[in-house]
């Protein structure tokens, strides 16, 4: 049986530097600097190959998941690794490219690495479509808000109710403003807005496309299931967190998204904080916003009946359960004096919770 050769990679668009450790060995074996091009690291590993069993390893970064698929495809193990969880020394100070290659290559001979789920392609390229959306929409959001300041600035005020509504736009293009520069920049801001407006449409068309897609319906179905949870919020999630399987607890999948509580202990004296937000924004924020729907009465409605109807009784009950349990959370820690924001919170992660469990394999196929 072979002996293990962990490679870390240091890589780089022009340049990959690696280190090699030989298990049983705590010394580096070897450092070497390589242009990136395919036909030279294929040679470095063919002669390592021959006598050991390759465990190569880089950071996830820009780069994305593209060189992980080439030396899966040459017939090596390669994990991508979490850049925020390697273990480092707090005086160190002294960073490049061969001091963090061989960082990786010893901590992952050490098994002191976190390894981070590789997305398909396929699964990337719907990735990239619900997060070109998102961004498209928080773009918009700052265009409104550069239109607002634009025209408060020069004394125009709104004063008919909402704004964004038909009527405000309706007002807002009718407006003539008495210098023809800012008129100008008041014109292109709308014109702006509206293509963002239009983008963000045409995502959303395409993203309820995929969906509806045999590979995608059935998680959907399962997560629209839960109050407050929409095709955009569920397709955010399945793509975030690619596989709900991976995490063995629901509380692996709180902490991957941020919401455990942070602390600084020691000895008897124990300091809780805030949650750490140390993971998935994206996927936070969202659960936020869907745990708000749960301050409301614990009402079935039309629309979440229409939805439970689509997945099986298991599923269903979990959803109502979750409902109540939540509504009846929030008002419990308000009662003890708890701020909102904290409530509101701590339901997002007991809902983490309950969406772990109705996508567990188990409940999955009983829905299929």
């Amino acid at each position: 049986m072979k002996k293990i050769a962990y490679v870390g990679i240091d890589y780089h668009q022009n340049s990959v530097s690696m280190a090699v450790v030989l298990e049983g060995q705590k010394e580096v074996h070897e450092t070497v600097r390589l242009v990136n091009e395919d036909k030279t690291i294929k040679k470095f590993l063919k002669r390592y190959s021959q006598e050991y069993e390759i465990r190569a390893c880089y950071e996830a970064s820009s780069c994305g998941y593209v060189f992980q698929r080439k030396m899966k495809g040459w017939g090596y193990h390669c994990d991508v690794i979490a850049p925020s969880l390697i273990p480092k020394k707090a005086g160190n100070r002294r960073k490049n490219d061969f001091r963090d290659a061989i960082d990786l290559a010893i901590n992952h001979a050490g098994e002191r690495l976190s390894i981070v789920h590789p997305p398909t392609e396929e699964e990337e390229g719907v990735r990239s479509l619900v997060r070109c959306r998102m961004a498209f929409k928080d773009h918009a959001k700052r265009v409104k808000l550069q239109i607002n300041s634009l025209l408060l600035a020069h004394g125009v005020k709104y004063g008919q109710g909402g704004k964004w509504t038909m009527k405000h736009r309706k007002w807002l293009s009718a407006q003539q403003l008495p210098n023809e520069e800012i008129q100008h920049v008041l014109e292109a801001h709308i014109q702006h807005l509206n293509y963002l407006e239009t983008q963000v449409e045409h995502f959303d068309e395409q993203i309820k496309e995929v969906a509806c897609s045999e590979i995608y319906a059935p998680s959907v179905k399962q997560l629209r299931a839960f109050r407050g949870i929409g095709t955009l919020a569920a397709m955010l999630l399945i793509t975030e967190i690619t596989d709900f399987r991976r995490f063995p607890s629901p509380t692996g999948l709180m902490a991957y998204l941020g919401l455990i509580p942070s602390e600084n202990s020691s000895g008897d004296t124990r300091h809780g904080g805030p949650i750490t937000k140390a993971g998935n924004k994206r996927c936070r924020t969202q659960l936020i916003e869907a745990a708000q729907h749960y301050v409301r009465s614990p009402k079935v409605s039309k629309n979440m009946e229409v939805n439970l109807l689509q997945v099986n009784s298991q599923t269903a009950s979990t959803a109502i359960k979750c409902m109540e349990r939540l509504h009846k959370r929030f008002w419990a820690l308000t009662m003890r004096g708890k701020l909102r924001p904290v409530a509101i919170t701590a339901i997002a992660r007991e809902l983490v919770g309950f969406l772990w469990a109705v996508m567990q394999p188990q409940v999955a196929m009983a829905s299929e």
